[in-house]
């Protein structure tokens, strides 16, 4: 009998890992999440690439030649090739942008305190509504408890001040 529980045992891990191990090598199969469009130097490319478990696939040889190289394959290995122009024509390519540095602006002192001011005050009631949710959760375990109810009437009470408060601080 030991032997066959073992033998079951070895078969069930072999199994698992197998799977495992198919899974994470290929994508066929996969759910395609999102598609995007695709565009080099203002050109939209014909296919778009597809997102699968987060990532993006785009088609290598459209956006290659869309970009303006050759796209050649040898032996499992993509190459892209600049293509060579006729002496004086020009490339397709734009010239490389000048970015200008970017600008700071400065925030309003106020507005930065008032946001401050919210954040705490979000914070506070996401305190206050955990204690209400673990209050609640001992109630259901506790129905008939005085001192329960009074601390959740007193932690809804807080809820309700704070929330006053939220809304005073934006109406400012």
């Amino acid at each position: 009998m030991k032997k066959i529980v073992a033998g079951f045992v070895a078969a069930v891990l072999l199994l698992i890992s197998a799977e495992a191990l198919g899974s994470s090598v290929s994508l066929i199969g996969k759910k395609i999440q999102a598609e995007f469009i695709v565009t080099i130097y203002g050109k939209k490319l014909a296919d778009p690439a597809i997102v699968i478990d987060g990532k993006s696939y785009a088609p290598v040889r459209a956006i290659g030649e869309l970009a303006g190289f050759d796209v050649t394959v040898a032996d499992k290995t993509i190459n892209f090739e600049e293509r060579s122009k006729p002496s004086g024509s020009t490339s397709d390519r734009p010239d490389p942008a000048i970015i200008d540095p970017m600008q700071i602006v400065t925030p309003n002192p106020a507005i930065a305190a008032a946001k401050i001011r919210i954040n705490a005050i979000d914070a506070k009631i996401n305190a206050v509504v955990n204690n209400i949710l673990t209050t609640r959760s001992m109630l259901k375990l506790e129905p008939y408890s005085t001192p329960l109810k009074n601390k959740l009437r007193q932690y809804q009470g807080e809820y309700d001040k704070l929330l006053q408060q939220k809304q005073n601080e934006l109406q400012k």
